[in-house]
């Protein structure tokens, strides 16, 4: 849905249109959201018993490259990199709900 979501923003806004803020209670939701997601992570490497340090250090490197390459992508192709973000999460959310359904 959240693909499906970003694809139709992405088509109906204007080249000109510069996209809204967001609210005090988005930010909110997405923080939370996001502690729960590095929760579960956490607790998952808890029970695989590895070297915290070396995961913590590809973790947040992985995170760094790939948000500032996404941030340069947005900044760069704009309205495109969107679209193409909204079709890939479409894509993914297929091919998990395929995999799920046929198990």
């Amino acid at each position: 849905m959240l693909g499906g979501r970003m694809l139709l923003e992405a088509i109906r806004r204007d080249d000109e249109e510069t996209p809204s803020g967001r609210s005090f209670w988005m930010l909110l939701a997405t923080a939370v959201g996001t502690s729960l997601d590095a929760m579960a992570v956490g607790v998952s490497l808890a029970f695989l018993e590895v070297n915290i340090w070396i995961i913590a250090a590809a973790i947040g490197f992985a995170t760094f490259c790939l948000a500032t390459g996404g941030m340069l992508a947005g900044r760069l192709l704009g309205r495109h990199a969107e679209m193409l973000g909204g079709t890939a999460l479409v894509i993914l959310g297929v091919a998990i709900l395929v995999e799920h359904l046929s198990a």
